[in-house]
């Protein structure tokens, strides 16, 4: 091009059925880059032969890149898209990155947005190498999306990507498995602050004022479910000497009782911005406290020594393996669901039982009630029993501040008076209505 085209001139050409916010300053800031290929080729060749492609599937993908480079235009913006969402997740860019067609693509627009993932895995590594990260940590990390994604194109012709915005941290290398456990960075909004004791080193979570809340301590509202005689507001109120309000009980609920601190007694660990490090489950065995112990010390150092700009205070999560109401169905000695549950700082979210559903029955709006015969496990079992008294469950969320790591295993935040207040509270929205 003879000329740098404006954001407006090149969303104009390119005809992008979406796109995501926020770009156009991003692009104003962007330095073109000169190089001649959107992906090169020796590392095309190379999966080509390592996933022993058949030539029409090789030739689709070669033709659907030529016509991004031979397209000036579109060339131009593609490029810039990969440098912006290989940066993303390391700057905690919350912007909501997922599908785009290009309609200046006449032929093979479908194939764009594993293109453009597909573009990032170089440039991805290029940026690793130059922090001396070992190959060991992400040159396996990007093939976690791709050979199914390979397998759906050979077999289906079926160029979809399955979850856009999660397989982009595979292919942009920002996520890690240290151990047992996924790492990616991730920056704190949830409505809370959390204070440590300078003395006990005890650590409490206080809920911002204005949310509404049932009486047993979740969101008003979650899975429909509202509470018009039970529920309460929380509060905040401050002056120069003290805080009072709601505290977070770690075991996933807000209390009704206010609480008190004083701050000349109690600093600020955690607050909305600040940074952390989203922990994600792959599948499979080693759910336990020892592996997650070992897993966030892993990913503590691996950020410190990588990543020394990132200032990582600790880990965050969110999963329906945290919804403590699973410990009152589950052995609290032998379940690893429980016996993780009890190494986190829980609380709740708006997110109810569709997780939940999913990963025992199938389905985000299986109806458990339903086909109770068809049920093998003895969690399903008890959660489908759990669920015909009416109750329902919640995905709650957790933090672990890096300090606590070393405690891992020994519960760091939950005391047995919380478990015992956690039981007597539990559902108690329920007993309300039923009398």
């Amino acid at each position: 091009m003879d000329r740098r085209l404006s954001f407006n001139e090149c969303i104009s050409f390119c005809n992008f059925d979406y796109l995501p916010e926020g770009l156009e300053d991003k692009y104003n800031q962007y330095n073109p880059n000169n190089k001649p290929h959107l992906i090169p080729r020796d590392f095309l060749s190379e999966l080509f032969e390592q996933y022993e492609l058949p030539e029409h599937t090789r030739q689709r993908l070669i033709r659907g890149i030529e016509a991004i480079e031979t397209d000036d235009v579109l060339f131009h913006f593609t490029k810039f898209l990969v440098e912006v969402l290989c940066s993303a997740r390391n700057r905690c860019d919350e912007t909501h990155y997922t599908h785009m067609t290009p309609g200046c693509m006449n032929q093979d627009g479908d194939l764009y947005s594993f293109l453009l993932l597909l573009a990032c895995v170089v440039p991805s590594m290029e940026m690793l190498q130059k922090r001396s990260v070992p190959e060991a940590y992400y040159e396996q990390i990007p093939h976690q999306p791709l050979k199914h994604q390979l397998e759906k194109l050979v077999l289906h012709g079926d160029s979809k990507v399955d979850d856009f915005p999660w397989v982009m941290n595979f292919y942009t290398c920002s996520i890690f498995l240290l151990d047992r456990f996924y790492f990616i960075p991730y920056r704190f909004g949830d409505p809370f602050t959390m204070f440590r004791h300078v003395s006990t080193q005890e650590v409490i979570a206080l809920r911002h004022a204005g949310e509404e809340f049932r009486s047993d301590g979740q969101r008003s509202g979650i899975n429909d479910v509202y509470d018009p005689q039970g529920c309460f507001t929380s509060q905040w109120l401050e002056n120069g000497e003290c805080i009072i309000a709601n505290r977070i009980n770690p075991m996933g609920f807000v209390e009704r009782d206010k609480t008190t601190i004083l701050k000349k007694e109690w600093e600020p660990v955690l607050q909305e911005g600040d940074m952390l490090l989203a922990l994600h489950i792959p599948a499979g065995p080693g759910y336990t406290p020892d592996r997650l112990k070992n897993s966030m010390s892993m990913a503590i150092e691996f950020y410190g020594e990588y990543f020394p700009e990132l200032p990582i205070k600790g880990f965050w999560s969110a999963s329906w393996l945290y919804d403590t109401r699973l410990s009152l169905l589950l052995d609290n000695e032998k379940s690893n669901i429980v016996r993780v549950q009890r190494q986190f700082y829980n609380y709740p979210t708006l997110e109810g039982d569709g997780m939940l559903r999913y990963e025992l029955f199938g389905d985000r709006k299986a109806d458990p009630l339903a086909g109770p015969g068809a049920y093998t496990t003895s969690l399903q079992k008890a959660a489908a029993a759990y669920m015909q008294t009416g109750a329902r469950f919640n995905t709650l969320s957790m933090i672990v501040l890096k300090e606590e790591i070393e405690q891992i295993g020994s519960m760091p935040y939950i005391t047995d008076t919380d478990i015992e207040q956690f039981r007597r509270t539990v559902d108690s929205h329920l007993r309300e209505v039923n009398g």
